[in-house]
């Protein structure tokens, strides 16, 4: 008896499709069935015979990699180059510490930073 009211509560109502919904499926279900059609054996032997042709052509542009070693990950040995964003991220950053360093040395030190504080913020 416990099991039943149980699986009675936890079943969703779920509102029947619209007319638009249900044309969108009908449509999606058209399309994906047109798009299996094509892939075919020969389909994909002609895409083969079109791949292996392609390679050919570019031959001359590839690099031969029996004298290179290639690694998928070296341990960051050798780091990309930041880019112009990233580098423009990190001065701002910089200059952001920098500029609490010295006005928390000044304030430290009894240094009259107030003044110096009034025009570091005015300087943004």
């Amino acid at each position: 008896m416990g099991a039943e009211f149980w699986d009675k509560e936890k079943k969703k109502v779920i509102a029947e499709e619209s007319a638009k919904t249900r044309k969108a499926r009908e449509k999606l279900k058209k399309q994906i069935a047109a798009f299996e059609k094509k892939i075919t054996p020969q389909a994909i032997q002609r895409k083969t015979i079109e791949i292996h042709r392609w390679i050919e052509r570019h031959a001359s542009n590839r690099i031969a990699l029996k004298s290179k070693s290639i690694s998928l990950f070296d341990e960051n040995q050798n780091a990309a180059q930041l880019s112009q964003k990233i580098a423009y991220l990190a001065d701002q950053m910089k200059m952001e510490v920098s500029k609490a360093s010295a006005l928390s040395h000044a304030d430290f030190w009894g240094v009259k930073g107030e003044k110096s504080r009034v025009v570091l913020q005015n300087q943004e």
